[in-house]
């Protein structure tokens, strides 16, 4: 849902997700068959429709969301 939010492409989304199960900008290359350049600037526009300055912030973003509310770890 929050990928909605941020008015992420179809792409972007499928970006994002690879991202979050931590593969390199070259296996999402790789699986999404383009290049590892397009991967990158893909990745780039999530971050910047996000607000979030890159891969650990956007998996810390979506590592919160399952905490439960004023848990201490």
């Amino acid at each position: 849902e929050q990928l909605s939010t941020w008015k992420l492409t179809e792409a972007e989304k499928e970006v994002a997700f690879l991202l979050l199960k931590g593969m390199s900008l070259k296996e999402i290359a790789g699986i999404r068959e383009t290049t590892e350049k397009t991967a990158r600037v893909q990745s780039m526009a999530i971050y910047a429709k996000a607000g979030l300055s890159g891969r650990s912030e956007l998996a810390a973003f979506f590592l919160e969301d399952l905490l439960i509310p004023g848990e201490i770890l």
